[in-house]
């Protein structure tokens, strides 16, 4: 009787049966228990192994000259922690101070939109400015509700962005531990599997990021232009605020370039700027969404071409929001791993298309001798 592997399924015993029982359910009562309690915190885990794997650079080139990894891994993050946080503060800032001026000069602003609107459409001013009116009311009842709903998800984003930091941390100080435990527990026969998982998600990735930032980035240096062109208040801000919401596909940018367009047309008077405004933004948008961004992201990967990374980004993001530009490429790195595993090595002269090919060969061949 053989051993091990080597026996087959028909010398199993009943004590054998029963164990294979035992640990499978074991194993999907382990699996199970652990997917829900990573259920809402798994792409804050995500995101932690990937911002690591690209800081990992940085953490390196600070360890040879601190000598002390733990610090040079804090170093790090705090390189990255401290802007945003600088930057939040500011937009923070500079965003409230406009709110309240909005507020104050509510009523300027409903006469001046109420009069802009009635000289370039058939409207009565009276009817919209009542529009206008309710239109303020809702987007003040809608804000009202979005603040108490970032509020409800206060505790969730809060443990999020905390293991997000903690895994971070974790993965630039223990990463050789980590990779040698994971292949010491993997089995040599699965080598190509981790090879094929490794370069298709690790490609699919450098590519989508990279992409998206350099997409955004200019995004943003349009908008800063278009600002400092027709003098839009803001300037600087509304950049900024467009690299950060852009993120989402044909959405974000709109809530810069819709706004300041009603701005240069209303208050300023300048339908041209506005025109031209608006046509820079959707223009710029389409452009950037469809063509831009999944261009470099195929460039970029070399192992996915321009159709499949279009998806990737647009379905990713449409699906679990901004992690999705994360999240997107991961899965479709997985799915071509996987395939490519199950598939082997393609060999020509067993493949479909050389069968499909000697077979109409061979009908042809045989019509010519029919009609011989």
């Amino acid at each position: 009787m053989g051993s091990g592997e080597e026996r087959r399924l028909s010398e199993l015993t009943v004590g054998d049966a029963k164990r294979i029982l035992v640990y499978g359910v074991m194993l999907l009562l382990a699996v199970g228990l652990l997917l829900a309690l990573l259920d809402r915190i798994a792409v804050a885990l995500l995101l932690g192994v990937v911002a690591a794997h690209y800081l990992l650079p940085v953490q390196r080139w600070l360890e040879g000259r601190l000598g002390a990894r733990e610090g040079s891994a804090l170093v790090t993050i705090a390189l990255i922690v401290l802007p945003l946080a600088g930057l939040t503060l500011y937009l923070a800032y500079e965003l409230s101070g406009y709110t309240e001026f909005a507020r104050g000069q509510r009523e300027g602003m409903i006469k001046a939109l109420s009069e802009a609107l009635s000289r370039y459409l058939p409207i009565a001013p009276e009817s919209t400015r009542l529009g206008l009116e309710a239109a303020f009311g809702e987007a003040v009842a809608r804000s009202a509700e979005a603040v108490q709903a970032v509020r409800r998800q206060g505790p969730r984003l809060l443990s999020s962005l905390v293991l997000f930091f903690f895994t971070t941390f974790y993965v630039l100080t223990r990463r050789t531990w980590l990779q040698t435990y994971i292949k010491s527990r993997v089995p040599g026969d699965y080598l190509p599997v981790y090879e094929r998982l490794s370069g298709n998600i690790g490609d699919a990735l450098h590519g989508a990021l990279t992409a998206v930032f350099i997409d955004q980035l200019i995004k943003a240096g349009v908008i800063l232009a278009l600002n400092l062109v027709f003098g839009v208040p803001l300037t600087l801000v509304l950049a900024v605020v467009a690299f950060l919401i852009g993120f989402f596909p044909l959405l974000g940018e709109w809530a810069v370039y819709l706004p300041v367009s009603a701005y240069l047309l209303v208050f300023r008077q300048s339908p041209l700027s506005a025109g031209v405004y608006l046509g820079c933004g959707l223009l710029l948008t389409l452009c950037s969404s469809l063509l831009l961004r999944p261009r470099l992201a195929s460039s970029r990967s070399r192992r996915f071409s321009f159709y499949w990374m279009l998806l990737a980004l647009v379905a990713g993001v449409y699906s679990f929001g901004i992690p999705g530009i994360v999240l997107g490429p991961v899965i479709l790195g997985f799915a071509k791993a996987v395939i490519d595993t199950l598939a082997g090595r393609v060999r020509p002269e067993t493949s479909l298309l050389v069968t499909e090919a000697q077979q109409e060969k061979s009908e042809a061949g045989e019509e010519e001798m029919a009609r011989g």
